[in-house]
């Protein structure tokens, strides 16, 4: 019992000084300092990607597209060759023959298409009136899909007077074409006021000849020429061969 109290008092003692230990340790001044330097690095670090996704974005896309669109002219040219190819091992009449067969299949097409001009080269007043040559190539007959645009000059009587058809008409009738052994025989009506027209034209798919027959108010005319896909003074116009 005499050495209870001194005992006692040393783990008193002890157990004061352990309690008091952790206020004592600088560990909450550590931890502060963490804390502060963990936002800079995050700051730090957060442009790098920005930069690199711009970079990507922009300079990969535009390369891809640009040799896209360079590749188009060679398969053009590759077209072109294999177009000539058929006439390359050809004798002479089977070019010939190979020829008239495409100039057949254009005349098809321009007649189906129902956008043509004919120019003429020479006018004949009907029945049995003299045979005039004409140089002008300003004069024309157009049946252009919607409307017909008229260009033609005229013959009255024994004088052999010249006059003009100069008009547009908006209104076209009874519009009528056939395919036959020759050619084509295409028919229609149309009205300058209230004058009305009736025109037919024959076109050989041989010789490319193209006989227009007029029929006005006032006279009948007949006219032989050709027919074509494009104005004269067209930049693109080229009368086949």
């Amino acid at each position: 019992m005499k050495y209870a109290f001194p005992i006692g008092a040393a783990l008193l003692a002890a157990g004061a000084v352990f309690a008091r230990s952790p206020q004592v340790v600088p560990m909450q001044q550590v931890v502060p300092m963490q804390v502060v330097q963990q936002p800079q690095v995050v700051q730090q670090a957060m442009p790098a990607p920005q930069v690199a996704v711009v970079r990507a974005g922009a300079d990969s896309v535009p390369q891809t597209t640009v040799v896209t669109v360079q590749q188009a002219p060679v398969q053009l040219v590759g077209h072109t060759a294999v177009y000539e190819d058929p006439t390359r091992h050809m004798s002479r009449p089977e070019r010939r023959a190979y020829r008239a067969k495409v100039y057949a299949a254009h005349i098809d097409s321009i007649v189906r298409s129902r956008n043509y001009l004919f120019y003429p080269n020479s006018m004949q007043e009907m029945p049995g009136g003299l045979i005039r040559s004409i140089y002008a190539d300003y004069f024309f007959f157009g049946l252009l899909v919607d409307h017909v645009e008229v260009h033609l000059p005229t013959e009255r009587g024994i004088t052999q007077y010249v006059e003009m058809l100069n008009f547009d008409s908006m209104s076209i009738r009874d519009y009528r074409a056939s395919r036959m052994q020759w050619g084509w025989c295409v028919s229609f009506d149309f009205l300058d006021g209230s004058a009305s027209y009736h025109a037919e034209l024959a076109v050989s798919t041989v010789t490319g000849e193209t006989v227009l027959t007029l029929i006005t108010p006032g006279v009948t005319m007949r006219y032989a020429g050709w027919l074509w896909d494009k104005r004269m003074g067209d930049p693109r116009y080229r009368q086949l061969d």
